[in-house]
């Protein structure tokens, strides 16, 4: 019996379950469970890496260089895990970034005067924080 596993070990390395939302949220979980905001936002943080600093006017806050290019590399990461299958670790990677990307930039953000791609961001971002973070931390077991 050498390449077989018990029936009960084979089931302890299985996948945490998660459940069926109800409520308002019901509509929603399909697209946590999905790559498709997450793989979004990251393309929008990767097209605002193109835009040079210059073109911003002087007084308008906008995300460094680095954070637009390192987190939109995480949350392709994010996307690539959730493609895979994996929700549970998928949906924690996109809450916990996006959360982390809120923490450093939200408070700059949202003074004015406003650049449209920064709030673009800002608000993608916390859209994907509430959609995974639901999913994360409501409905995985």
């Amino acid at each position: 019996m050498e390449g077989k596993e018990s029936p009960e070990r084979a089931n302890s390395s299985s996948p945490s379950t998660s459940q069926t939302a109800s409520g308002p949220f019901s509509h929603f979980q399909p697209y946590a469970r999905s790559k498709g905001p997450i793989l979004g936002l990251g393309t929008l943080f990767a097209a605002s890496a193109v835009i040079p600093s210059t073109v911003v006017r002087p007084n308008v806050y906008f995300p460094p260089y680095l954070h637009r290019v390192g987190f939109s590399l995480v949350f392709g990461g994010a996307a690539y895990v959730l493609g895979a299958g994996d929700a549970r670790n998928g949906s924690g990677i996109a809450t916990a970034w996006s959360l982390t990307y809120l923490f450093l930039h939200l408070r700059r953000s949202l003074r004015p005067p406003f650049y449209p791609i920064t709030l673009a961001m800002t608000a993608g971002t916390a859209a994907c924080a509430a959609l995974y973070g639901t999913e994360y931390f409501m409905y995985q077991t």
